[in-house]
């Protein structure tokens, strides 16, 4: 439990390699994204499907492949990988 917190309290998942993700509509099947909430990872996951405007995907976690639907308007903030972060963990460009 004490790790998990000194974790939250090092900040947002920008201080390491990621990035807030603002237009869901650019997201693409298969792209890779951290789910938060509250300062929180709750997920790792990748895309699995969404709306034409965005505004509904449908992420399938890693690990589990439990597939899981979020709206827009959920208490949420995806982050997808820096271009240089991706570059390092052998995601395509």
């Amino acid at each position: 439990m004490q790790r998990h917190q000194q974790l939250s309290a090092q900040g947002t998942p920008s201080h390491r390699g990621w990035q807030p993700l603002q237009h869901w509509e650019t997201l693409n099947p298969g792209d890779l994204v951290e789910v938060w909430s509250e300062g929180r990872i709750l997920h790792l996951a990748y895309v699995d499907d969404l709306s034409e405007d965005g505004r509904i995907v449908w992420l399938l976690e890693s690990g589990t492949a439990s597939r899981r639907l979020f709206l827009r308007e959920d208490a949420i903030t995806l982050y997808t990988p820096k271009p240089e972060f991706g570059r390092l963990i052998g995601l395509p460009s």
